[in-house]
């Protein structure tokens, strides 16, 4: 599997910088071939991501460029015990008018935190919802460095009459668990604004020991961003 990522990641690479160099080169250069980097930065009261704990509270970083329907990024964030810093590429599509994505993503650890998680994923809107599914994961777990495959399906909707979203997660193969979140999402004065009411299942797969969570838990969280 880390053959597979990395070479989907070093093949969106090659071919966003070839891209790139084309486009210097050229004396015209059409809208839907322009390159663009983005950088975020945010705060979380406290970091769950697919059900899991991550952090008491983390501040976070990012960096995105997109070449035409390419993209490639990475992502930072300080958890409990060092920094987690994720690297994915891909591109983005249309299948039937339905806006689509394909990419690859890797989960890493500083300081001995958690093991490594890198994947495929794929997803779809579709209008009334947006489906998300990562495949041919592989998680390499810390202290034993035992293998394990897994695949994570995400299922995301608007809740008639309100401005709250619903989304149902759940792992599949040998990660385990799922899990329920209603989100709120807001724009004011440039800066995003979020809050997470979430709760997970009894046998979710966790990272959480050592910061005594539990499963079976609710959570909420609260979040602002802010994009340049």
């Amino acid at each position: 599997m880390k053959k597979l990522l990395k070479s989907s990641l070093s093949i969106a690479m090659a071919a966003l910088m070839s891209v790139s160099m084309f486009a210097h080169a050229g004396e015209a250069v059409a809208d839907d071939h322009a390159s663009s980097v983005s950088y975020n930065v945010g705060y979380m009261s406290e970091y769950w991501y697919r059900g899991v704990y991550q952090s008491e509270s983390a501040v976070s970083f990012g960096a995105d460029m997109e070449m035409g329907s390419m993209y490639i990024g990475t992502w930072w964030a300080d958890v409990d015990e060092g920094v987690e810093y994720d690297i994915y590429a891909g591109f983005n599509f249309e299948l039937m008018g339905l806006p689509m994505y394909l990419g690859a993503t890797g989960y890493y650890y500083s300081d001995n935190y958690d093991g490594d998680y890198e994947e495929l994923n794929t997803g779809v809107d579709l209008g009334f919802a947006t489906i998300d599914y990562a495949f041919a994961g592989e998680y390499e777990a810390l202290t034993t460095g035992v293998k394990s495959d897994y695949e994570h399906f995400t299922i995301s909707a608007p809740v008639p009459m309100t401005s709250l979203d619903f989304t149902y997660g759940t792992f599949q193969d040998e990660l385990t668990g799922h899990y329920y979140e209603l989100s709120y999402g807001a724009t004011v004065s440039g800066v995003d604004v979020g809050v997470v009411l979430g709760r997970n299942s009894d046998d979710s797969t966790t990272s959480s020991d050592k910061a005594g969570k539990e499963n079976d838990t609710t959570y909420a969280t609260f979040s602002l961003g802010y994009s340049f």
